[in-house]
């Protein structure tokens, strides 16, 4: 995402819509009755159960907010967090890691994602058992079940070190507060993604970048694109002091794939390898057998939640969760009467 001054403008825009539209739920008799939870975007589609099943607070007890993007998340975290009138609504922040170049104040109302962003959690080897087992109808004991796992760490380990360059020319831009659009890579332009092999279509080296996101722009230019132009002036004029930062912040994405690997890259790899399972198995091939009834919708714009069921929950994140536990006082009253 490029932190443009339009950018933050329409965040100072989204900010005062979350906080209109938390200022009337807000009820000081309900206080501690609902749980007001911010999120940056839709990753509510993942959070919403797993703040239920871990505070105890039914769905209609949990309110939601959509803050579009973390700059207007932080800022409505401060402007209730600054007025001692809220002190008492139970509140929580849930925000993405990204590359960890913004710092902000920590707080315990916030948790924080330990991978680049939410959609990480759905990238691993746990999530892939669940999905084998439940969708394709796989057992942990088949031949098949283990083939495909040992084929997927392996192209996963081999996709991440291949778009690590990628990661690093986009770090390198945001350390310099450089706008870059990060939906200008296409992750299919550089590999074809299957189970049981990766291609390499195009090199991911500093030069090759250069060029391909050049190429981009200029092609922006030739549509006439709002703002194109003067992305093009501010690229040229930043990729000097870019490629002097690349390398050290490649050293340091090989050495952290798993934590600062783009979220939206790693889902776009589970989505490839998802379905390249559900092709080889209709036209039977790769697996022993073909499997029956295998439905799961991989393109869906609705995956979080499509595939929320199967997402690692982080320990982290039942550790924060717990913290706002729920107990009905109701319910407590009656319980203690009841003893006497």
């Amino acid at each position: 995402m490029a932190i443009t001054k339009e950018f933050m403008r329409e965040s100072l825009t989204e900010a005062s819509v979350v906080w209109m539209d938390f200022s009337m739920k807000y009820v000081p008799c309900h206080n501690k009755n609902h749980i007001h939870c911010f999120f940056e975007g839709e990753d509510r589609k993942y959070y919403l159960d797993r703040i239920g099943k871990y505070t105890s607070y039914s769905p209609e007890k949990i309110l939601s907010y959509n803050c579009k993007g973390k700059i207007s998340l932080l800022k409505i975290w401060k402007k209730i967090s600054s007025n001692s009138k809220y002190d008492n609504v139970v509140k929580a922040f849930f925000v993405d890691k990204d590359y960890g170049l913004n710092t902000y104040k920590k707080h315990e109302t916030i948790y924080e994602t330990p991978y680049h962003s939410l959609e990480n959690f759905y990238v691993n080897i746990e999530t892939l058992k669940s999905l084998l087992i439940k969708e394709f109808g796989l057992n942990s004991i088949d031949s098949d079940f283990k083939k495909v796992l040992k084929d997927f760490i392996e192209r996963h380990k081999f996709f991440q070190e291949i778009i690590a360059p990628i990661n690093a020319f986009i770090i390198s831009f945001q350390e310099l507060d450089s706008p870059i659009m990060i939906k200008k890579f296409k992750i299919e332009d550089f590999v074809e993604i299957k189970i049981d092999q990766i291609k390499i279509l195009k090199e991911t080296n500093f030069d090759i970048l250069k060029e391909y996101y050049l190429t981009k722009l200029n092609k922006d230019i030739n549509m006439r694109k709002k703002h194109s132009e003067e992305n093009l002036y501010k690229f040229n004029q930043i990729i000097d002091k870019v490629e002097e930062r690349y390398f050290e912040n490649f050293s340091k994405v090989y050495c952290n794939l798993d934590t600062l690997i783009h979220g939206k890259f790693e889902l776009h790899f589970l989505k490839k390898i998802i379905d390249n399972l559900k092709s080889y198995n209709s036209n039977q091939q790769y697996f022993t057998r073909k499997l029956g009834n295998v439905n799961i919708d991989i393109q869906s714009s609705n995956i979080l939640s499509n595939l929320s069921q199967y997402a690692m929950t982080t320990e982290c994140l039942v550790a924060f969760l717990s913290k706002y536990k729920y107990v009905n006082e109701q319910e407590v009253v009656k319980e203690i009467s009841t003893e006497y």
